[in-house]
């Protein structure tokens, strides 16, 4: 991969793909709103590409001392500092007028999650926990600013759901780091300061109230009637069986792949995915 194309982060682009959430449960209601969403999902990459960036840049001198992290093109001196900057101030102002020709909302939420990323970044992921709702914060502006887009109205529920899996994500990623720290492998600063119990019981707790929660959201009048059947909540089972899957890999089997690396490689969560995106745009769409 080249340099630069390496420091923006594309593979890291799925995670903008919550930007189209708000399209998909708005149904037959918002058709029109395709191309604004596929327009706040690219400012929305090259926003967090700049995000980056700044991270590599800020991290440059602990990279260089990391036995993979240092394979970075800044850390790797592939890439001058000057250039870097240069581009992450181009990525960022282009988000931003992509953003603000979409919606004027689109561009704050841009705003805020770079200002948000830049505190992260300089201070905030040097606390444990603090760091991974931080991370849940970012998935829920990508929402807002795919509500924003497409003018589709966001459920709380909605809201609070992407906010418990993205924090369900985030300390699933902290639990791999803590493993490799036990291995003799630091991959942060604040990984001590994680015990793999407490890690191992939040992941339980969110898994229970992210599919509790769930069930509750299908049961909602609001919903059935947005999906014109009773049987929204059999959608449950997926979700029940993504997360289940998830748990098998991390606490029984022990796996050492990051949660992005679990969805690429593990066919039955991908399965369960599919069947709840097929079942669900078959109530939507059907």
């Amino acid at each position: 991969m080249h340099p630069y194309l390496k420091l923006l982060r594309p593979e890291h682009y799925l995670k903008n793909s919550f930007v189209g959430a708000p399209l998909f449960f708005a149904g037959h209601e918002l058709g029109n709103g395709i191309a604004p969403t596929m327009g706040a999902f690219i400012a929305f990459c090259g926003m967090a590409s700049a995000v980056y960036i700044f991270n590599d840049y800020h991290d440059i001198a602990e990279d260089r001392l990391h036995p993979e992290k240092k394979k970075r093109p800044l850390a790797a001196g592939s890439i001058s500092v000057q250039s870097a900057w240069r581009l992450g101030g181009i990525v960022s102002l282009l988000a931003l007028a992509l953003g603000f020709y979409i919606h004027p909302g689109v561009a704050g939420v841009l705003g805020v999650y770079a200002l948000l990323n830049i505190a992260y970044t300089l201070q905030l992921k040097k606390w444990p926990y603090l760091d991974i709702t931080i991370i849940a914060l970012g998935f829920v502006l990508r929402l807002v600013a795919g509500s924003q887009a497409s003018q589709a109205n966001l459920s709380p529920w909605i809201l609070g759901e992407t906010f418990l899996l993205a924090l369900f994500l985030a300390l699933a990623k902290r639990r791999t780091e803590v493993l490799l720290y036990h291995r003799g492998l630091v991959t942060r600063k604040n990984i001590d300061r994680y015990r793999l119990k407490w890690v191992d019981c939040g992941l339980i707790v969110l898994s229970i109230l992210l599919l509790s929660g769930y069930i509750w959201y299908c049961f909602t009048p609001e919903v059935m009637r947005r999906y014109g059947s009773e049987w929204v909540v059999v959608s449950a089972v997926f979700v029940a069986i993504g997360l289940i899957r998830y748990l098998q890999l991390a606490l029984l089997k022990q796996t050492l792949k990051s949660p992005n690396s679990v969805l690429l490689d593990d066919r039955i969560i991908q399965g369960a995915l599919l069947g709840w995106i097929i079942f669900l745009g078959g109530l939507l769409y059907g």
